[in-house]
């Protein structure tokens, strides 16, 4: 197989072909223009002779026309081709078939990296010297066929800069990292994933689509959070159950820190917002189930109500033992009055703990309760309702006392202003 031409006898060979198929071409042009012509003025003269003439010239017309769009589509050819070997010679390629062209659709992050006169140069000398046009976020390349492998690499690599920081909080962040969450997303998305602590920070690199899924798939993981005490008495069997059974079936993170000296437990639970709230419900449940009734709706009381609060559980607990056979106990600081049966040796066991067993007891002391409640917000709304008016009231008398002292004034500067004397101008007839 004898080798390609070079690409300058090319092009002249392909201007000359062009040039010819134009000529020819304006030559068909003006012949049926002629034939036209001549048509026109046999069907003036209006004669069998002439009529027959006509058919012959509309045959010929036919035939000429054919052969026109013929050499019309001929010169189109050979133009495109010029064309493309132009482009080739542009791109200094020595062979028009190393020559390529295509399109690329640019992430967003590379197209506005991409306005940069200066980045631009340099994907051009990566690609060979190639020619690269944007439109928005379209890329044309024309070059050859290594330079457009280079030119993808290069893109690769600027894409592969594109980076992101994502704020997390202190307590979400510890158990991402620990949990092993923040390298899951990074190797579900192939980014590079990074937390700084110390900064509350994720940052995320990589490619600007994969990165931009891998922080969608981190903030979507942010959505929820609650933070529920636990009494300590259930510290032990909160971590075993949250472990094995909540995060298991709501996906969520659970844990378990010591609170205030002394005080409870407290349940970190972070994940997307439906998962932490079902978990939260569920640790609730079993709180519950567990005989554990919480005081926060009596934190209102003031120290009066609570001390009589306290004198009544206790005597309630006499109560409940007699009647229900339950002890009640407060906590050491009062968030939690314990009921549990005393008989009982495997009370917080699932079955025992589900079965509702100090439901009766429970509904009493929620009576108890509510009423307590009632009563603190009643004294909170007397409150508020005296110091409104005990303002309104200090408001009046503001405004007697300064109207009282406005007109004090008025009444000075009448008595001590020098009289008016009456004087007539001009002459009284």
């Amino acid at each position: 197989m004898s080798p390609a031409p070079p690409l300058g006898k090319l092009l002249e060979a392909a201007e000359g072909r062009s040039l010819e198929l134009d000529s020819e071409g304006e030559g068909l042009r003006d012949e049926l223009a002629a034939l036209d012509k001549e048509v026109v003025d046999k069907r003036a003269e209006k004669t069998i002779a002439s009529q027959k003439a006509v058919q012959e010239l509309l045959k010929k017309k036919e035939t000429l026309q054919k052969k026109s769009r013929l050499m019309d589509a001929a010169a189109g050819h050979v133009r495109l081709a010029l064309a493309k070997l132009k482009r080739a010679q542009a791109a200094g390629l020595d062979d028009w078939k190393e020559l390529k062209e295509e399109k690329l659709k640019l992430s967003d992050f590379a197209a506005d990296r991409l306005k940069d006169k200066a980045e631009v140069t340099r994907l051009e000398a990566a690609a060979c010297g190639a020619s690269l046009s944007i439109d928005g976020s379209n890329l044309t390349f024309v070059g050859s066929s290594k330079g457009f492998t280079a030119l993808k690499g290069a893109l690769e690599q600027l894409e592969s800069a594109y980076s992101c920081d994502v704020e997390v909080e202190a307590v979400t962040l510890r158990l991402l990292d620990v949990r092993g969450s923040l390298q899951r997303i990074g190797t579900k998305h192939s980014v590079s994933i990074t937390a700084e602590t110390s900064a509350g920070l994720v940052r995320i690199s990589g490619a600007a689509d994969q990165a931009r899924k891998a922080e969608k798939d981190l903030k979507f993981r942010l959505t929820g959070k609650a933070d529920l005490p636990c009494p300590k008495d259930l510290q032990a069997a909160a971590r075993r159950h949250s472990k094995d059974v909540i995060e298991v079936e709501t996906g969520a993170f659970v844990e378990l820190v010591r609170g205030d000296f002394g005080g409870d437990y407290v349940m970190h639970i972070r994940g997307d917002s439906e998962g932490v709230h079902e978990a939260e419900e569920q640790l609730r449940t079993w709180i519950d189930e567990r005989g554990f009734v919480a005081t926060t709706q009596l934190a209102d009381l003031n120290t009066e109500k609570w001390q009589q609060f306290t004198d009544d559980v206790w005597h309630f607990g006499e109560k409940f033992d007699q009647q229900f056979g339950i002890k009640t106990v407060l906590s050491d600081n009062g968030g939690w009055i314990r009921m549990r049966d005393p008989v009982a040796k495997h009370w917080e066991a699932e079955g025992f703990a589900a079965a509702n067993w100090w439901g009766p007891a429970r509904e009493e002391l929620k009576q108890v309760m509510d009423w307590y409640s009632s009563q603190a917000k009643e004294e909170a709304a007397a409150e508020v309702k005296a110091e409104a008016e005990a303002n309104a009231k200090a408001k009046a008398e503001a405004k007697a006392k300064a109207k009282a002292k406005a007109k004090a004034v008025e009444e000075d500067d009448a008595w001590g202003a020098a009289p008016e004397a009456d004087i007539t101008l001009g002459h009284r007839w």
